[in-house]
């Protein structure tokens, strides 16, 4: 909670800047204040962080350093929890996770094509000065060299890359033709519609095209065909680690014959570089150990722990110590937490959520403003996109 006045109030389903995060000025307070400033002046050095604060500081910490920020956590599951929870206050066009292959490079199998969808991904936003979390796993794995890496295929409307060119290039990067598409890494041709379910998506995507030139692209339901809404322009992530052209033909052997191991082809680091943030050092060096992998060196990295090791920097938070299944039942936690001086921001993972909850607090406005002293207002600010958010100041 703040004073009326100190953050101005806006309309968060109205932003300028699509992919700003409404939980973004949360960042420039952390930015603000001068115990992160100190720990932003001797980066990169050893400090204790809180799991619930890592988030928030490692997008603060990317927006301080205005660069590419790479931090390594022990497993895909840390990794992916952190690139979610940045993406809150970052916005999810900045924010990647870089997961595992899946299989191990001497199974003879190819890593699911979502996995590889995001890893390319990953690798782009890195490029481009984003935020990106990886697994020890993920950081200690080869990839193919650049110059047998497909290339994410590019379309917008008003593009002119013609049906058979459009359909070699997603054929290179890995996706199969099939008549009907409903799975990640498929694309099917018919008429003058190409369908494309990206790696990356979350719903297929139908390519109209007059002549040569992309007329429409719309996401659609794999399950009903119908449309959801347009698109302008997409980039389509891989789905193969290397080009179609480059990759090593597989044969089914003979009943009767033992298949040859398949031959191994060289791969290089995932990333040129050596992390810029470590989460819980010594469990990434732990996973290397025991998975067998050769280690990545760590040295230049800001290594954070929530344990004290008598780190000189300290970001300590605690977790709301209560459980509710609504709002409604979190009415009194809440306004405690208003009574104490506290702002009060409720994310939720979808808007709906977020009307739904915002009409019940409705029910206990007049309560607060009624109650507790020096708050004469209560506003409900509902994103777009998620994170919605409620605020009360």
């Amino acid at each position: 909670m703040t004073p009326r006045g100190v953050i101005p109030a806006r309309r968060m389903d109205q932003a300028t800047n699509t992919d700003a995060s409404a939980l973004s000025p949360l960042v420039d307070e952390v930015r603000a204040s001068e115990r992160f400033a100190a720990f932003a002046r001797a980066f990169p050095i050893r400090a204790r962080v809180s799991e619930p604060a890592l988030p928030i500081l490692l997008a603060a910490l990317h927006r301080e350093l205005g660069r590419a920020l790479l931090v390594a956590l022990p497993e895909d599951a840390d990794a992916r929890d952190a690139a979610e929870g940045a993406s809150w206050f970052l916005g999810a066009e900045i924010v990647a996770y870089l997961p595992g292959r899946g299989v191990a490079p001497d199974s003879g199998l190819e890593p699911p094509p979502h996995l590889v969808g995001e890893r390319f991904r990953a690798l782009g936003v890195l490029e481009r000065g984003g935020l990106v979390c990886v697994s020890a796993t993920a950081l200690a794995e080869g990839i193919p060299p650049v110059g047998e890496r497909p290339r994410p295929v590019a379309v917008a409307v008003g593009d002119e890359p013609g049906m058979d060119e459009l359909a070699a290039h997603l054929a290179l990067a890995g996706y199969e033709r099939v008549d009907r598409v409903e799975e990640r890494g498929q694309f099917a041709v018919r008429g003058g519609i190409v369908d494309v379910f990206p790696t990356t998506g979350r719903d297929p995507l139908r390519i109209e095209l007059f002549g040569d030139e992309i007329e429409q692209i719309r996401a659609f339901s794999p399950f009903t065909q119908r449309a959801l809404h347009t698109l302008e322009h997409a980039e389509i992530q891989p789905a193969a680690e290397r080009r179609a052209d480059v990759a090593e033909p597989t044969l089914a052997p003979d009943a009767w014959e033992t298949p040859a191991a398949a031959p191994q082809r060289p791969l290089v680091p995932v990333v040129d570089r050596s992390p810029d943030v470590v989460w819980q050092p010594d469990d990434v060096r732990r996973v290397w150990e025991e998975e067998g992998l050769t280690p990545v060196p760590l040295d230049g990295a800001a290594e954070l722990d929530p344990f004290p090791y008598g780190q000189a920097h300290q970001f300590e938070v605690h977790r709301p110590a209560f459980a509710a299944r609504g709002i409604a039942e979190a009415e009194n936690e809440l306004a405690g937490f208003i009574r104490s001086g506290n702002r009060v921001v409720v994310a939720f993972a979808h808007r709906g959520d977020a009307l739904r909850q915002a009409a019940l607090l409705k029910k206990v406005s007049g309560r607060i403003i009624n109650e507790v002293r020096g708050i004469n207002r209560v506003t409900y600010d509902v994103s777009s996109k998620p994170p919605a958010t409620i605020e009360w100041e």
